[in-house]
């Protein structure tokens, strides 16, 4: 019974930064380096709009129809795994 009367707990910060992407840096170097061609803007860009999905399938689907192509990443197969992996643990 005493629970509700308990002040609900405020959010850390990791909490609220939760709701974008969580790249670690290994990750992000190798993004730039191996899929955006060294470019971290047009990286940072990407990372951006991607904040912007609502659901796992539009941002998937962005990625696949107007990033991927650019860049060409034929032989990038692991780099486009693993930031399709961080794509799905964003929206699960």
């Amino acid at each position: 019974m005493a629970d509700l009367f308990q002040t609900p707990k405020a959010k850390s910060l990791n909490d609220t930064l939760s709701t974008n992407f969580q790249i670690g840096l290994n990750d992000r170097i190798a993004f730039v380096k191996h899929l955006f061609k060294g470019n971290q803007e047009d990286f940072n860009r990407v990372v951006s709009q991607l904040n912007t999905f609502k659901n796992e399938k539009e941002a998937k689907n962005f990625v696949l129809t107007m990033v991927k192509p650019d860049y060409n990443w034929s032989e990038k197969e692991e780099f486009e795994a693993r930031f399709m992996e961080i794509i799905e643990r964003k929206f699960s």
